[in-house]
């Protein structure tokens, strides 16, 4: 023994002097607090990937709940009432539902701060086993505070990049599947893109679309509270899918039409009067729950966009999902992804926008709405200055936190200012609006489809795909006449 530790054998080892340490208990935020995080900005897309697939199992297990006490056999008739299926659904949907609040849980940030002292100490203990060593005596404070962390996303060159490559290469991989049909080396190439394919093809546009609105517009939003809208949006696709799967062909069924006949006015009347009344209601529900964060009709605009844009995030997924699965999946994923991404994504965007905008002005003449926001189970943020730096450690520069939008959106509103429209400032007219642009979508393709659908030629597809490319310019002259309104008139 005393050979291995190499001290001569029968002479004593002197015992180290204890070093004393300072307990350091948790003490309040001050009034200002200087954070320094490292810059993740691609964690926010990490997050929320995982945050739809969770919702994307709520919205379909909820359907079966209320199906089970209104529609048991879901052929569009009242009853037969079926607990087992209601019950069924509820013990499916509970661990989802778990997992939902675990992965919303309120973040904490733990901050600590060590100021040189000549009476303080050089080791300092924190709860958590935590332990501070300083060269000099210092005192050391540390506070626990929920985070207030701004949101980063990453660049939209980057994320259309990531989209338009991405798309690309699944559709190539996904083609020998259309050509040659099914065998061992078509099956595994595309089985190896199918997921990729799935989630850039969904994912991918709406966080671009997010990506501008947030660094462009002149919002400046905390991550959490960011990531709230987009929920909110995802959430409310529950009673959506409710209203058009359930209760509308009960309705329908009610005045002796059928809505899950193919190339039926029933049908029809779910796409453009059940849908869009449905969903726009459900997500300007989702807006009211969020009024806590509207302070101006601009940050309603925002608050609406971000609610479409995680609408859009799950009802994307269902329809990229279909297209994969579908006979000709290369070209019918192709199309898919590429007009949703350019037409729909930002359609329930700015629908949803102007009934924001509507709430706002709502608001902003005196009403209020409940809100847990502000009571006593919440404590109020801490006022704490963020600071993110790179790899590298350098800070990161904060225009995209600005409260003022950007250089680059000035200049492209500012060519079409002398054009702009007026923005609905009461709750019915942006909700009339939202709806009617919805109706109008939705309407005007299935009636284009409708016309052309007992032709198989390729000038009927050529037809639908040239209304298509009207509805999308039709969409953006509205867009471009709508946001020098909103972001560029003074907001009080």
């Amino acid at each position: 023994m005393g050979e291995l530790s190499r001290y001569p054998f029968g002479e004593r080892m002197q015992a180290m002097t204890p070093v004393p340490f300072q307990q350091v208990p948790l003490t309040p935020v001050p009034d200002r607090l200087t954070v320094w995080r490292a810059s993740t900005p691609w964690q926010t897309v990490r997050s929320m990937l995982g945050l739809v697939i969770v919702c994307f199992f709520i919205s379909q297990i909820a359907v079966l709940i209320v199906a089970g006490y209104i529609d048991g056999d879901m052929n569009g008739t009242v009853g037969p009432l079926d607990p087992f299926f209601t019950f069924l659904g509820g013990i499916c949907l509970s661990p989802f539902l778990l997992l939902f609040f675990y992965l919303r849980r309120p973040k904490l940030t733990h901050t600590v701060q060590a100021y040189p002292a000549d009476q303080g100490a050089q080791m300092h203990a924190l709860s958590g086993g935590m332990v501070v060593k300083s060269p000099q005596p210092t005192n050391v404070q540390h506070h626990l505070f929920r985070s207030t962390a701004p949101l980063e996303m990453p660049r939209p060159f980057h994320l259309w990049m990531l989209f338009v490559f991405g798309v690309g290469v699944s559709t190539v991989c996904l083609l020998p599947l259309t050509i040659y049909g099914a065998n061992a080396l078509t099956l595994m190439l595309a089985l190896a893109v199918v997921l990729p394919a799935w989630l850039i093809g969904f994912a991918t546009p709406v966080f671009a679309w997010w990506s501008i609105t947030s660094r462009h517009l002149g919002i400046h939003a905390s991550r959490r509270d960011a990531e709230w809208m987009l929920a909110a949006g995802m959430l409310s696709t529950v009673p959506a899918i409710v209203i058009n799967s359930v209760i509308s062909p009960i309705l329908v069924a009610l005045v002796g039409l059928d809505a899950f006949t193919s190339g039926t006015l029933g049908e029809g009347l779910i796409l453009f009067v059940s849908a869009p009344v449905g969903e726009e209601l459900s997500k300007a529900l989702a807006v009211m729950a969020l009024s806590h964060l509207i302070v101006s009709p601009k940050h309603g605009f925002y608050v609406g966009s971000t609610v479409g844009l995680g609408f859009a995030l799950l009802e994307n997924a269902s329809y990229i999902s279909m297209a994969l699965a579908s006979d000709y999946s290369s070209i019918t994923y192709f199309f898919t992804a590429s007009l949703r991404g350019l037409s729909s994504i930002p359609g329930h965007a700015m629908w949803t926008g102007l009934s924001g905008y509507a709430i706002g002005c709502w608001l902003g003449r005196g009403n209020a709405l409940p809100t847990l926001s502000g009571t006593s189970y919440l404590s109020e943020d801490a006022d704490a200055r963020w600071v993110l730096y790179d790899k590298q450690g350098r800070a990161v520069p904060q225009d995209s936190w600005s409260n003022m939008p950007s250089q680059a959106v000035v200049k492209l509103l500012g060519r079409h200012r002398q054009h702009a429209w007026p923005m609905p400032t009461t709750l019915g007219a942006g909700l009339g609006l939202a709806i009617a642009g919805h109706a109008l979508w939705n309407g005007s393709s299935w009636g284009v489809g409708m016309l052309l659908s007992g032709s198989d030629t390729v000038l009927a597809v050529l037809l639908q795909l040239g209304w298509l490319v009207v509805m999308v310019f039709a969409l953006w002259v509205c867009i471009l006449r709508w946001l020098p309104t909103i972001v560029l008139s003074v907001q009080e």
